[in-house]
């Protein structure tokens, strides 16, 4: 039963991850759509990530007092509404708010997961958990490349949008028949983890989060680790590949997918290896310096082979992956009464790359944009797209230096 229910909440987070990514192979669709430009594209894309961080805390407040059932059954709805209206809409501000309904929807499907993961199975196996849900997650996101490109080169995007919605309709009724939020719903007391004794309130937990500097390092050092995987993997990737290499629109994705690969194939090993060595932080040393060498290689060498170049972008992934060891290590921080605050909080720094680095990249892409024009859609050279994503190198150095100054845990829960 625990598997079970996991699955169908990891299925839900692939779900919404694939409609988090899927911007990234219909930009030149939206740019022409709505006649904005590439700064426009970058800020609808980023609502889902300002939606989806400011609800990060109150989330794990939220599935503590109503259920995690019945949040996640209204959760998907709301991503599927955001499908909808998104398809049906010429008006650049319904846009706007279908990419906001997504990103509350989705706000908590990560969370959710991870409770029902703490509340079905035992603390020891948390960590390789969340390296698994991240992995499903990320088979989402694989989903919204390639394939995506394909359904809107086959079917056009109106119609492969309406699908999305009808999808995340029949995802909610699976929620409301399969899950349930712990042990005690069908009567088995086997795998429910010890509860505290003492009882706290939301807002005691959030002053005793947010009063701890070790949170905001590692939380810091989480979002600037993400930045580069929101601003070139899930938005602008497939437009630079296009435009810098020259590949097709499919192609470009299809390149763009071995990111995520990496990805799902790396978060499972890194919290495997960790939880062997009883260590965090090497594997985020070696996680981080590997990012930032394939991230310098993708955007200032010219590929003189695409194999070179696919097995780059897959282990980019693989290496970036690394991060997901932050919610680890912030909920070992502290005693067991606290995660579901200490995962909320930690998830909102996660998204907070996505919702600066992906406006910003397109602020200076149109600030470096030189008047060429392809079909009402702005066009960007070379020498552009590798000084605005640049940005995410710097993102990575940043995050090297919050590094040295994360404590170690030794993979033991705290008690204070």
């Amino acid at each position: 039963m625990p598997w079970v229910i996991w699955v169908v909440a990891a299925s839900f987070y692939s779900y919404e991850f694939f409609v988090r990514v899927s911007p990234s192979v219909m930009v030149a669709d939206l740019m022409r759509n709505f006649r904005v430009d590439a700064e426009a594209i970058g800020t609808l894309s980023a609502l889902y990530y300002y939606a989806y961080a400011m609800l990060q805390i109150p989330v794990g407040a939220m599935l503590d007092n109503y259920g995690i059932r019945r949040l996640l059954f209204f959760a998907a709805l709301s991503v599927a509404l955001g499908n909808v209206l998104l398809a049906a809409t010429h008006k650049f501000w319904v846009a706007e708010i279908s990419r906001v309904l997504m990103g509350v929807g989705s706000a908590f499907s990560f969370v959710g997961c991870l409770k029902l993961a703490a509340n079905w199975f035992p603390q020891r196996q948390f960590a390789f958990l969340v390296g698994l849900t991240n992995m499903v997650g990320v088979l989402g996101a694989i989903g919204a490349e390639a394939p995506l490109a394909y359904a809107f080169h086959r079917f056009g995007w109106h119609m492969t949008l309406w699908s999305m919605g009808i999808i995340g309709s029949l995802l909610a009724l699976l929620i409301s028949l399969v899950i349930r939020d712990n042990p005690q719903f069908i009567g088995c007391l086997a795998c429910c983890p010890k509860k505290s004794t003492q009882e706290h309130d939301f807002w005691e937990g959030f002053k005793y989060i947010i009063r701890c500097r070790r949170n905001w390092l590692v939380a810091l050092y989480g979002g600037l680790m993400v930045a580069p995987v929101s601003a070139f993997t899930e938005l602008w990737s497939v437009p630079f590949f296009t435009q810098v290499h020259h590949f097709s629109n499919i192609a470009a994705a299809g390149l763009s997918s071995l990111m995520f690969l990496g990805i799902a194939v790396g978060g499972p090993v890194h919290t495997y290896l960790s939880g062997k060595i009883h260590r965090r932080k090497p594997i985020l040393w070696v996680g981080t310096i590997g990012a930032l060498v394939c991230l310098s290689f993708l955007l200032y060498v010219n590929f003189t082979s695409i194999v070179l170049a696919e097995v780059t972008l897959f282990l980019f992934g693989f290496f970036i992956s690394s991060m997901l060891l932050v919610f680890a290590l912030n909920v070992e921080m502290h005693a067991t009464w606290a995660n579901g605050i200490v995962i909320g909080f930690t998830n909102t720094f996660v998204m907070l790359g996505g919702t600066v680095f992906q406006p910003l990249v397109g602020l200076v892409l149109d600030q470096l944009w030189q008047g060429e024009m392809q079909g009402n859609v702005q066009v960007f050279s070379a020498h552009a797209y590798r000084i605005a994503l640049s940005l995410t190198i710097l993102s990575l150095v940043g995050a090297l230096c919050v590094l040295k100054f994360i404590r170690e845990t030794y993979c033991q829960q705290g008690s204070d």
